[in-house]
């Protein structure tokens, strides 16, 4: 954690940000060529981020597919929906950004002046309204509309060493966060108070845009008439009392890049009971388990097994996925899933762990892992379940 810092902004000596964007690019430009795609039309902000290296503002919740960002293969260029060029790297000149505009015909207008996308035969799209299904063919009428999605998958799916540095530092800053509010994790602390501090926290150390929600949540004591509860995502006002297991899952991203962390707390002083020590030691075992099997090559059904092996029911919640600009596939849930995949070398994945007792409760922990074609490496801290 040391060599990071935690102070950590979108510049400096550990991370060569202008090549993360040119190696990001000239992989997805490798994959239009693979699909036989002259340009790409993007419309989700992962995808656009990864090609442009843009920053723009932060925008929460689901929107609609609209072309705001569009790649030409030849020649090699990338052009831009923005108002203003805060954010937007060197290498993209001013008169690659087109303007945002209220009118649908009026985007049109825009795209059609984009040089050399008029003549692109393929195009592919990482999304699709019926509006826009109207509109662009008659915008483009050369072009044939194709999926661009697996495109972008292959190219975002195995991480230079600067992503890596990047993901690192975003799981560093997450763990950071975290420990400044775990002396904080008290009888009559509301869970909606620690999600407030890690939030403060993660600012104070210089970033502020959360992965996800956060959530600090006393785990149910005693099991439902279907099995074991699922431990809640979604904190409440409820003040916490000595003796509850807090389930902790909270994240930050740094440069575009998740990190995320999961640990289980005790709430109160003193030793935690035999109970207790036994829950974790179970955690322990699972965790060693998914781990092992989390290896290129290894389907994600087998990392799933791990559960299975060691007689944990799994949780509702997805096992296994990947992680990079946000979520990414391989995505595998408690029954695998469906479109099974095989773990590839020079990936990163996110593994969650948990386990129930009753009378006692829950203990939840997740794991992020870089996988490469010797070892499987950890990007947290590694640590025992802590009590």
């Amino acid at each position: 954690m040391s060599d990071l810092g935690t102070m950590a902004l979108e510049y400096g000596e550990r991370i060569d940000f202008e090549r993360l964007r040119r190696e990001r690019l000239t992989r997805a430009l490798a994959e239009m060529k693979r699909d036989d795609l002259d340009a790409l039309i993007l419309g989700r902000e992962a995808n656009a981020r990864y090609v442009s290296g843009a920053r723009r503002l932060w925008t929460v919740g689901m929107r609609p597919f609209g072309p705001g960002c569009v790649v030409l293969r030849e020649p090699r260029a990338v052009h831009l929906l923005t108002t203003w060029d805060e954010g937007i790297p060197a290498e993209i000149p001013h008169e690659n950004l087109f303007p945002t505009t209220w009118s649908p015909e009026n985007l049109m207008a825009h795209l059609r002046e984009i040089p050399g996308l008029g003549d692109a035969r393929r195009i592919g799209v990482d999304g699709m309204t019926p509006l826009f299904d109207q509109l662009l063919p008659v915008a483009l009428p050369k072009a044939e509309l194709a999926d661009g999605s697996a495109a972008l998958q292959r190219a975002r799916a195995r991480k230079t060493p600067d992503e890596i540095a990047c993901l690192r530092t975003a799981v560093v800053l997450a763990e950071s966060a975290l420990a400044a509010v775990v002396p904080r994790i008290r009888p009559g602390t509301g869970e909606r108070v620690l999600v407030g501090h890690f939030h403060a926290e993660a600012a104070r150390l210089g970033v502020t845009v959360p992965a996800f929600e956060a959530s600090f949540c006393a785990t149910p004591r005693a099991a439902s008439p279907s099995g074991p509860p699922t431990p809640r995502r979604i904190s409440a006002n409820r003040p916490l009392s000595a003796g509850d297991l807090v389930a902790c899952h909270a994240g930050v991203m740094y440069a575009g890049y998740e990190g995320g962390v999961g640990r289980s707390f005790r709430c109160g002083g003193g030793e935690p009971t035999r109970a207790q020590r036994d829950l974790a030691r179970r955690l322990d075992e699972l965790r060693e388990a998914l781990q092992s099997a989390c290896r290129p090559g290894a389907r994600t059904s087998e990392v799933c097994r791990a559960y299975d092996r060691c007689g944990e029911p799994r949780p509702a919640f997805s096992i296994l996925q990947g992680v990079g600009l946000g979520a990414e596939p391989p995505i595998a849930g408690p029954t695998g899933d469906p479109a099974e995949a095989t773990l590839q070398p020079d990936t990163v994945l996110a593994l969650q762990a948990y386990v129930f007792a009753e009378g006692v409760g829950g203990c939840f922990a997740r794991d992020t892992l870089h996988l490469t074609e010797e070892a499987t490496l950890p990007l947290n801290t590694p640590s025992s379940a802590v009590l």
